[in-house]
């Protein structure tokens, strides 16, 4: 090979290893530049909350605001009325009138058939040491009886205030019965009885 044909060929292999490092770099920097993304995953759904059976609001530990009924006026002071078992079925009741204030409680009690006293008499004996259980007669018909409790010389009283029957008659009275419960022990013996026919003539 002459000098002269070095001198041409010597150039175009250097352009041709220029060329071919050119290439490399290019592919390389393309290589990197292009490589395809990694595929992206679906979202993953996240669980909504369970629903909670608790209250959103506490319960208040404070009373409420609305007004509360208000208890009713006792009744005013007066006599105490007990409707009395009679065998003719009439309204009859008894009034009393406690002046002593030691009746716990009043109930009637069961008469039986006919008179067991007589008219304006009335009989008193002790069921036991602090009740009393009182008799007399009354007219069949429809009454209120009055009775006044008190004390006299140290003595309970009773007396009642009612109807007896038209004089020189032979009228048919019913016995009533009233069962009377005290605070302490009371003593039929010493008890003081009597029935009227009006108010006005009390003694």
């Amino acid at each position: 090979m002459s000098r002269s044909t070095f001198r041409t060929i010597v150039p175009v292999l250097a352009g041709v290893v220029l060329a071919a490092v050119v290439a490399l770099a290019a592919n390389a920097a393309f290589g990197q530049g292009t490589s395809s993304p990694e595929p992206s995953r679906p979202p993953v759904a996240t669980p909504s909350p369970a629903p909670s059976d608790e209250p959103t609001t506490p319960p208040s530990d404070e009373p409420s605001q609305e007004p509360s009924e208000q208890p009713t006026d006792p009744p005013a002071d007066g006599p105490t009325k007990i409707v009395l078992e009679n065998l003719t079925g009439h309204d009859v009741a008894v009034a009393i009138d406690d002046e002593t204030g030691t009746i716990v409680d009043a109930r009637s009690g069961t008469p039986g058939d006919g008179m067991s006293v007589r008219w304006m008499d009335v009989k008193v004996e002790n069921i036991d040491a602090d009740t009393l259980r009182v008799v007399w007669v009354g007219l069949p018909r429809d009454e209120v009886v009055n009775l006044g409790v008190s004390t006299v010389d140290g003595k309970l009283r009773l007396r009642f205030v009612q109807d007896g029957p038209p004089p020189y008659s032979d009228a048919m009275g019913f016995d009533r019965i009233l069962e009377l419960s005290f605070a302490g022990p009371v003593r039929s013996e010493d008890v003081l009885t009597s029935i009227q026919e009006s108010l006005e003539t009390q003694d």
